[in-house]
């Protein structure tokens, strides 16, 4: 071979392996992003469910679906996974004018900063009065946060911070 076929299959080489490393780069970054936050999420939501048990119990009695109003971000692009696996594991329909009890959960955006993604959640049972136009019920709202463990490079166990709760004056 002859320097001049060396130098043009170096060039060759070189160019190839940069658009490789770039392409893979650009790819595995946004990929990364991706599951980053549905892996936050996912964290989030055993939380929820795990704090949601006592609702879980007592609707486990009956087989029928229950009636739930699940609110994410709009424009939140896991949106529609978050609220399918919800709907299977709370067994939620939406709710109708008859129902007597509607549970409801709303979820804010999800933010990371640093080294934490932050969620805040709230929870409302709502119970119609019989023979009245009123409602009473309870709920809680809460900060769920979700460390990322550097050294391992994966989101931690999801916590509570600052949950508040509440009662609505009785029928």
């Amino acid at each position: 071979m002859d320097r001049r076929n060396i130098s043009l299959s170096i060039i060759v080489a070189l160019a190839l392996g940069t658009t490789k490393v770039h392409a893979q780069k650009t790819a595995n970054e946004a990929f990364a992003k991706l599951t980053t936050d549905s892996a936050a999420w996912q964290h989030v939501l055993s939380y929820v469910v795990g704090a949601l048990s006592d609702q879980l119990v007592a609707g486990g009695t009956d087989p029928a679906a229950q009636p739930w109003q699940l609110r994410f971000p709009p424009d939140d692009p896991q949106r529609q996974l978050l609220q399918t696996q919800l709907r299977t594991v709370l067994r939620a329909r939406e709710p109708r004018p008859a129902d007597t009890l509607v549970r409801s959960l709303d979820f804010s955006p999800l933010l990371v900063s640093n080294d934490t993604a932050r969620v805040e959640v709230s929870f409302e049972e709502t119970r119609k009065c019989p023979g009245t136009g009123r409602t009473t019920g309870f709920g809680w709202s809460t900060t769920v946060l979700v460390p990322r463990v550097p050294r391992f490079r994966f989101w931690g166990a999801a916590f509570p911070r600052a949950t508040t709760h509440g009662d609505r004056a009785a029928c």
